[in-house]
């Protein structure tokens, strides 16, 4: 077939092999137009009839359009040999097909720019959406098919044609907007709203485009005269758009700029530098050229403890920022001590929530895939056996990069070892003078650190040697450098050197299992430890029983009895252990003062506690505090007072989660373990930590048989929560049964209420509807149900009522839990209350209410400060909203929610999945594609704060993190709640 080019999108015109075909009479014309017009479908000749010959036909028809036919199948086939038939125009039983493409008829050609168009905007490239929406616009050179206009026949299909060609154009001015072309697109705008008075979105366009380019007047006289053609013309007040668009341009309403299209949210939690970088700016800059100049994607220090791999690492990761477009996240490894621990640690430093029973490394590898980003994990021995994790983070994303830091390589194809030594040291003989001597890395650091506690320090020429020699004696090991150089606030450096060479002589005897390097480090902490007074050295020992960092009271509550150790002078013993190095103080956000200890310094303090006589004493002890702990704060959980409860627990978690290790372990406290349990259930479903407290409860209550009721009563009811939380009904049924068994033996009459309500939830989740209904019931009604007993009773019968579509009945149980939640003052239980009370009210068709409700819930979730929660609440109102016709509202709304849940690997719950894509699909077909995709981007544009002050305007989110800094947490971060309840007790 030749070059053929059919224009029909204006006055009718024909090529063929790029030359200009003449097509005689205004009747061929019309055939040509007509099959044009449906092209690649069979016309039938008496539609072709109808249109040349309206009503009064010719007595013999066919013949005189067969000859109009053959005609065209000359000029569009001119080398088509005689006898074949035309493929271009076809025959076809009862009429005649044109078949042609997108690149031979301007019609086609049209529809697949807007196609093209669309699925640009959908994924984002606006740009290029707009250069294809505007040449499919452009192939318009005046009214459509022209020479059928008389054709009553197609009328429609013109009038459609042209209402898809003007929402194009209503398409491509708002994707030029959301480009910031606003003062490109005005003269168009005004033309077309000149021959389209009534059409809305033109309008709304054009103020728009006004306002944006600094012509608020002319924008407020377009509202005016927009207001008159509808209320004069038309006898109607404008449309909600156009009064909320001349409202916010009276307001100058800061929205009206534009959602700017927020660059990818960076990680950014770097540990602030506390002390200078010294003597290390070569191996800093090597460290940093492996990255920039030999692309490698993981890199290893290596290095025996002490040598300043975490110092170097963090200077490197520093200087690499700017390189890092999504930028860097440091993960300790430090304080986990199993390799399973590892993907959970990822997530919380990416600032990920962990829905209840999600894979943490899917949830990390689905976040880091399409980003660029510098992950560096520090201290990687202590879960050496995480190899593979690291192995799945490079393979799934290819713009990863790993600074790790190790006592031994990681050991994987991609890895690059930078094995970090000593800092330089001075030659032993001759000796430097002193401004040679000083430019030495490791007498550079000495320096530094001494000055830090004798700002006299310097170096002279009596002094000169003295240090090189303890530089010597150190063997360049930064960390022994640095407990070293604090002993010269009350030693010269004569007395320094001199002690460390009375305790290091004897040190290789002693420690001969462990590395050369390590054994100088290990000698410098003992020689340390030395000098401490008998009291200090044991309250230092002691504090080798604390996973993390404790407070002061803890180690007060720990230590005081029966130790010896007076609670009046602990402080005096802590702030001396500060002064030799070994301890730091700091303030946490909940104002407790707490000490802190470096890593090697604190494995250190572990080995003293492991060899001593009472070390099985102290740990008991240090269990039995925190179950102290975990007593008096774990009740506060459930009313007035739980966010300030929660961030007391989340404060110690590590040492919670230690006292259970040993608790439950071969040496532990079976009693105390459980007791543990009993407590800090609650807190788990809170923190959507579920897995290893689930796993070693149910090994506790395994093993608990023979133990009075009234002590496995709560955790057997605490254990069967969890395993609900993680989808395992069955077993949550099974050990709610015997929960309830035991609160009976036990006489605990609410204990007994409680378990049967956590059976109706079992019952409800198992399809039992009547024997939910009826547990609920007679859990509802016990006399000796507490308050939350008795709301999650009634919660529960409320949803069995709306889920079996009874929404009538639905109504009073959802009041009920509402008002009930309210006494009861937990604010979590109240958003879920109030979310299932506007699910009811919207299904009965009172949008206002249920919008209502879930402001309400809103303002809950602010008090927790619960991001998780807040988007719950978003979406729930998404709904209200479609439901309303606020399709443009509820697209951006839902954008921003699922840009907040792609950021924290926060994924939905297969139900929400569905209810949400039923959403955004009624409002799609509202909106259309162009308009979903527009308003879904702005939504992805939108930070959590700017997305509830689209909902609410006077929302205060003062308690969340700043736009500037999306990884910046809330004061009481931890608390999240998962999907919305479907049933809820426990909650």
């Amino acid at each position: 077939m030749g070059a053929l080019w059919i224009r029909a999108l204006g006055p009718l015109d024909l090529s063929v092999d790029g030359t200009p075909v003449a097509l005689g009479a205004g009747q061929q014309r019309k055939v040509l137009a007509f099959l044009a017009l449906r092209a690649n479908s069979v016309v039938t000749t008496d539609a072709l009839v109808e249109a040349l010959w309206p009503g009064s036909p010719p007595r013999k028809p066919v013949p005189q359009l067969q000859v109009y036919v053959a005609t065209l199948r000359r000029v569009l086939d001119p080398d088509r040999p005689k006898g074949e038939p035309s493929r271009r125009l076809a025959s076809r039983s009862g009429g005649y097909v044109l078949s042609v493409d997108g690149e031979e008829l301007d019609l086609l050609s049209f529809h697949e720019q807007v196609t093209a168009g669309e699925r640009a905007v959908e994924d984002g490239d606006l740009e290029r959406g707009a250069e294809y929406l505007r040449e499919g616009v452009g192939l318009f050179r005046g009214p459509a098919f022209p020479d059928l206009a008389d054709v009553e026949l197609v009328r429609p299909e013109l009038e459609a044609l042209e209402e898809v060609k003007l929402n194009l154009y209503q398409d491509l001015f708002d994707v030029e907007l959301a480009l910031g072309r606003h003062s490109s697109v005005i003269g168009e705008l005004h033309s077309l709203v000149a021959q389209h008075t009534y059409r809305e979105r033109l309008w709304a366009s054009l103020i728009l485009a006004l306002y944006r380019s600094d012509r608020q007047a002319d924008a407020l006289a377009a509202c005016r005269e927009a207001r008159m053609v509808f209320t004069h013309e038309l006898g109607l007040d404008p449309g909600p758009r156009l009064r909320a668009l001349e409202a916010a341009v009276l307001q100058q309403d800061p929205a009206l700029d534009g959602a700017h299209r927020k660059p990818r949210q960076r990680v950014e939690n770097l540990p602030a530098e506390t002390t200078e970088l010294v003597g290390r700016e070569t191996e800093l800059k090597e460290l940093c050229t492996l990255f920039t100049n030999r692309s490698c994607r993981l890199v290893t220090v290596t290095g025996p403890g002490g040598t300043g791999k975490t110092r170097l690492t963090l200077a490197a990761a520093r200087q690499l920022l700017p390189r890092a477009a999504d930028g860097v996240c440091w993960v300790d490894l430090a304080p986990l001590t199993q390799k399973e621990q590892v993907p959970a640690a990822l997530a919380g430093a990416l600032g990920l929530e962990i829905a209840g029973g999600a894979d943490p490394l899917k949830v990390v590898t689905q976040f880091l895939h399409q980003r660029h980003l510098l992950l560096v994990l520090d201290n990687f021995e202590h879960v050496e056996g995480a190899w593979p994790v690291v192995v799945d983070l490079l393979t799934a994303a290819p713009d990863l990069r790993v600074l790790a830091t190790s006592r031994s390589p990681i050991g994987v194809r991609a890895e690059q070892e930078y094995p970090l030594g000593p800092l330089a040291l001075p030659p032993a003989d001759p000796c430097l003078p002193p401004d040679r001597l000083q430019e030495v890395p490791s007498v550079r650091l000495l320096l530094a650190r001494g000055q830090a506690v004798r700002p006299g320090l310097t170096l002279t020429a009596e002094n000169s040697s003295c240090v090189a020699r303890i530089c010597r004696r150190l063997d360049g090991l930064p960390l022994a450098i640095e407990l070293a150089a604090a002993q010269l606030r009350h030693r010269d450096e004569a007395g320094l050197l001199a002690g460390l060479s009375t305790s290091l002589a004897e040190l290789p005897s002693a420690f001969r299992d462990v590395p050369d390097r390590q054994k100088t480090l290990t000698a410098t902490i003992t020689w340390s430890h030395q000098l401490l007074g008998r009291e200090e050295r044991e309250l230092f020992d002691l504090l080798g029983l604390f996973a993390a960092d404790p407070s002061v009271a803890a180690v007060n509550g720990v230590f005081a009895y029966p130790f010896r150790i007076d609670r009046a002078s602990t402080e005096g013993l802590l702030a001396a252990l500060a002064r030799h190095s070994m301890i730091r103080f700091y303030t946490d956000p909940m104002g407790s003062l707490r000490v802190s200890m470096l890593q090697p310094i604190r494995e250190f303090a572990r080995n003293r506690i492991a060899s001593r006589k009472d070390a099985s004493l102290a740990r008991r002890r240090y269990a039995e505090y925190y179950v102290r702990l975990a007593e008096d704060i774990g009740p506060l959980l459930w009313g007035e007072e739980q966010v300030a409860a929660f961030r007391l627990l989340h404060a110690d978690a590590p040492d919670l989660r230690g006292a259970l290790l040993w608790a439950s372990g071969p040496d532990g406290s079976l009693e105390l373990a459980l007791k543990l349990v009993s407590e800090l259930w609650h807190y788990w479903e809170l923190t959507g930590v579920l897995e290893e407290p689930c796993r070693i409860a149910e090994q506790l209550v395994a093993r608990a048989e023979d133990l009075p009721p009234a002590l496995t009563a709560g955790a057997l009811s605490g254990t069967a929560t969890l395993c609900w939380l993680l989808g395992r009904n069955e077993r949550a049924a099974d050990l709610h049964r015997r929960s309830l068994r035991a609160f009976q033996e036990a006489h605990d009459q609410s204990g007994v209420a409680w378990a049967t309500v956590c059976l109706a939830v079992q019952a409800a989740e198992l399809g039992d509807v009547e024997a939910a209904r009826a547990l609920a019931t007679e859990a509802a009604e016990h006399p000796q149900a507490r308050p939350r007993t008795r709301l999650a009773a009634v919660m529960i019968l409320g949803l069995l009522a709306f889920y079996a579509g009874d929404t009538a009945s639905a109504q009073e149980p959802s009041h009920e839990s509402v008002r009930l939640a309210r006494a009861l003052g937990d604010r979590w239980v109240l958003g879920v209350a109030l979310i299932n009370r506007a699910d009811v009210v919207q299904l009965a068709g009172d949008y206002d209410k249920a919008e209502q409700l879930l402001h309400e819930a809103l303002h809950t979730a602010l008090e927790l400060g619960a991001e998780g929660y807040m988007v719950n609440v978003l979406e729930s109102l998404a709904g209200v909203y479609v439901d309303q016709g606020r399709d443009q509202l509820a697209i951006r709304i839902l954008g921003a929610a699922a840009a907040y849940r792609a950021d924290r690997g926060h994924p939905l719950a297969a139900a929400e999945r569905q209810r949400i894509e039923a959403m955004m699909a009624r409002a799609r077909a509202t909106v259309g594609p162009i308009g979903f995709a527009l308003n879904w981007a702005e939504g992805q544009a939108l930070t959590l704060r700017r997305a509830l002050r689209e909902v609410h305007p006077d929302t205060d989110t003062a308690s969340l993190p700043d736009a500037g800094n999306p990884h910046q947490l809330p004061a009481n971060v931890g608390i999240t709640v998962g999907p919305r309840a479907t049933t809820t007790a426990p909650w």
